[in-house]
């Protein structure tokens, strides 16, 4: 299916426009900004949690939504790319691809020994680098995270793509505060005689009956040649998505989004069976509020999308990621000087509601999207509509230029901290290097 390309969305608004629309470089891009969406759940949903449970609740949160989700997106995203085996280099293939390492803000790097045994570190962290800005390097608030939250959910990741894989620190923050060099350095080997996996959190198990979990993205024709077609070569030290083929980051960026659902699903699953459905329905609101202008943000400048009228929202409404492609059946459409946003028939109006997508049929009078035109144009209005043939659900979006501009949620400005929207995503130079085993 070759056809043309382009590198961004800054060309009039397409209510037939689909990923496969981007070239290879905007796909690229595209794909980084999907997976810092993991960053601005975390931020935007731990601070309801500590708050009603302090910081031993927030382990419990983590230890939820990712040990609930890693397992079966690494299990996904091995498949995709073509990475079989269970080395130590298909384990570190899964960390190049993993949306808790966004690529570049935490950048990964490997020396793989044997089949058996590597060793990676990070030449930089997002997270700890943001940790140790907000708190001062507080060593107990570090430790929380480099230490409490990691140890579980490191074992949970690997031992997806080999149940013997085991991980251990050999530093790792808190860290002196003039420290320099990398932030911390693993050694990562499979013991053949270890039991078997680590024991797997209970949302885990929830986790894997949703249809969200056996979405299927079939690889479609590129339209742009050139790029790898899979990852089943060697691991690459410099790893770039620029390298991948048009029709693979297509099909990535759907992966993506889904991997962001699945553990924003595992992290809602998880609030509720610690702390009730009441609380989990005034979060779920809050969480989208506090991380909405953060991402729209990131979209606008990646993807080119310039002002704030009708069209900008549409665009941005077109590619949230948390309206996951093939999962979710949305279109966007503009009428005069309204968007008309409609919802079909998809897998997951039939899925568990506990998402974020479940506003929209929980509260469809707040869907959720209401903050991403906000965050686009303050005075953006959304109301429920009549949906049109072959829809069962819409929405109407305008702009009230005599409308009170909605305030910001008081948390953006906590989840937006420490360079979070502007941090630089875009391409690496073209410098790759294969890893070859050390003697």
């Amino acid at each position: 299916m070759p056809g043309s390309v382009v590198p961004d969305c800054s060309a009039p608004f397409d209510p037939d426009w689909t990923l496969d629309r981007l070239s290879r470089d905007g796909l690229a891009r595209l794909c980084r900004e999907y997976q810092m969406l993991s960053m601005f759940h975390d931020r935007a949903l731990m601070p309801h949690v500590a708050g009603v449970g302090g910081t031993e609740a927030t382990v419990t949160l983590a230890d939820g939504e990712w040990m609930g989700s890693s397992p079966i997106y690494t299990r996904r995203n091995l498949a995709n790319i073509g990475a079989t085996g269970e080395t130590v280099s298909s384990i570190a293939k899964g960390v190049q691809f993993d949306i808790g390492g966004p690529d570049h803000f935490l950048d990964f790097r490997f020396e793989v020994v044997s089949d058996t045994e590597l060793f990676f570190y990070t030449e930089f962290c997002g997270p700890h680098d943001h940790l140790f800005r907000m708190t001062a390097n507080d060593h107990d608030t570090v430790k929380l995270m480099c230490h409490d939250m990691e140890d579980r959910t490191f074992d949970a990741t690997f031992s997806a793509t080999n149940p013997r894989a085991r991980c251990e620190p050999i530093y790792r923050p808190p860290r002196p505060d003039d420290f320099t060099g990398h932030h911390c350095r693993w050694r990562l080997s499979i013991d053949d005689e270890a039991a078997g996996a680590p024991p797997s959190n209970p949302s885990l198990a929830f986790m894997e009956t949703t249809l969200a979990a056996a979405v299927d993205f079939p690889l479609g024709e590129s339209r742009e040649p050139g790029g790898l077609t899979d990852y089943s070569g060697p691991l690459l030290d410099w790893f770039r998505l620029e390298e991948f083929g048009q029709a693979f980051l297509v099909r990535q960026a759907k992966e993506y989004a889904l991997d962001v659902h699945l553990l924003m699903r595992a992290a809602y699953w998880t609030v509720e069976q610690n702390w009730g459905a009441e609380f989990l329905a005034d979060a779920a609101v809050q969480h989208r509020a506090a991380f909405a202008p953060g991402l729209v943000t990131r979209l606008r400048d990646a993807m080119g999308i310039q002002g704030d009228d009708i069209e900008a929202i549409a665009k941005i409404i077109q590619i949230d990621p948390v309206h996951v492609p093939d999962y979710t059946a949305f279109r966007v459409e503009v009428e005069d000087d309204e968007i008309l946003v409609s919802l079909g028939e998809c897998e997951a109006l039939l899925d568990d509601p506990r998402s974020p997508l479940g506003l929209l049929t929980t509260t469809p009078d707040r869907p959720g999207f209401e903050h991403m035109a906000q965050a686009v144009n303050p005075r953006a209005q959304v109301s429920v509509d009549t949906p049109p043939d072959g829809a069962v659900a819409a929405w109407r979006v305008w702009i009230d230029p005599a409308a009170e501009p909605v305030e910001p949620h008081p948390l953006v400005d906590m989840v937006n901290l420490n360079d979070i929207t502007t941090f630089d995503l875009s391409a690496r130079p073209p410098t790759p290097v294969e890893i070859k085993p050390r003697g």
